[in-house]
C-alpha cells in the first residue's frame, strides 16, 4: 500500500511582531523585511526554509509571509496573503494594575495580555515600591508582545503610563468596576454573565493591599469589592485568576 504523507491542518504556525509591517504592504505582494530580530530568529532559531509559511503583525493587523531567503545581515525576502485587520475581543477591559515588584509586574502584564484585555492602566498607589522608569515601561512593552506572538493575540493591549490612584479615581470613568478583596462579596452574588455592550475596570490592590483610606476611595468610586477565594492570594496569581474569568 502507498503511503500517503497526512498535512495536519491545525499545525502550529508561529507569529512574529514586526511594527513597520503596514508601512510595507504595498501592491506588489512580494516584500522585503529589514529588522536585526527577525532575521536572527528566522536564521538560527528557526532555520526557515523556501515557502515556509508565519504570521506576521503588528498591532493593526497581519498577514500570512512567505518566505524565500535572507540577503544581507538583516534582510529577509518573501511574499504576503491574506491580509487582516485585528480586531480587539469584547467587551473592552481595562486592568488597573499597580507598580508591583518587577518580576510579578512582567508576569501579570503577559497573563493579561494573553487573555486580551483592551488597556493596562498602571497605578501608583501609598504602598508603591517599584519606581516607574521608561526602561521598565519599554521591558514590559516587549512582554506584551511575546504574550501576543505566543497567545496569537494580535491585538494586544494598551499599556497607559503609571498615574497616581487618586488621579485615576478623579476621572470620568464609565462602566462597571470591580475591585477584589478578600472582604468582597462573595463569587456567587457579583459575578454575572459577561455584557459585551460593558466596560469594565478590573483592580486587583499591590503588595501590601491597599491602605483603608484607598478602599473607602474605591468605595466611594463605586467599586464594588468582590471576593475571588477563602485564602490570600499573591497580586499576580490574582490577576491571572480575575481577568480569565472576565473571558470566559
Amino acid at each position: 500500500m502507498q503511503n500517503k504523507k497526512i498535512v495536519n491542518k491545525n499545525s502550529h504556525q508561529f507569529a512574529f511582531y514586526y511594527e513597520n509591517l503596514s508601512n510595507i504592504l504595498l501592491k506588489d505582494i512580494d516584500i522585503t523585511i529589514i529588522c536585526d530580530d527577525l532575521y536572527h530568529r528566522f536564521k538560527n532559531v528557526l532555520r526557515m526554509k523556501q515557502d515556509d509559511q508565519c504570521i506576521i503583525f503588528n498591532r493593526i493587523e497581519r498577514i500570512t509571509f512567505i518566505f524565500t531567503k535572507l540577503e544581507g545581515k538583516n534582510r529577509i525576502l518573501g511574499s504576503w496573503k491574506n491580509r487582516k485587520k485585528n480586531e480587539e475581543l469584547q467587551p473592552k477591559i481595562t486592568f488597573i494594575l499597580p507598580l508591583l515588584k518587577i518580576d510579578a509586574l512582567s508576569e501579570s502584564v503577559y497573563s493579561l495580555a494573553e487573555v486580551g484585555v483592551t488597556n493596562i492602566q498602571l497605578i501608583l498607589t501609598d504602598k508603591t515600591q517599584m519606581p516607574y522608569s521608561e526602561k521598565l515601561f519599554d521591558k514590559l512593552q516587549r512582554v506584551v508582545i511575546a504574550a501576543a506572538e505566543q497567545s496569537k493575540m494580535y491585538a494586544f493591549p494598551k499599556i497607559l503610563p503609571p498615574i497616581i490612584l487618586d488621579e485615576w479615581l478623579s476621572l470620568n470613568h464609565g462602566g462597571l468596576k470591580f475591585y477584589f478583596d478578600i472582604i468582597g462579596i462573595s463569587f456567587a452574588q457579583w459575578y454575572k454573565p459577561i455584557d459585551n455592550d460593558q466596560h469594565y475596570y478590573l483592580l486587583v490592590g499591590p503588595e501590601g493591599d491597599f491602605t483603608q483610606a484607598e478602599k473607602d476611595k474605591l468605595y466611594k468610586s463605586e467599586f464594588v469589592a468582590c471576593l475571588l477565594t477563602s485564602t490570600v492570594l499573591r497580586s499576580v496569581r490574582s490577576v491571572s485568576l480575575v481577568s480569565g474569568l472576565f473571558r470566559l
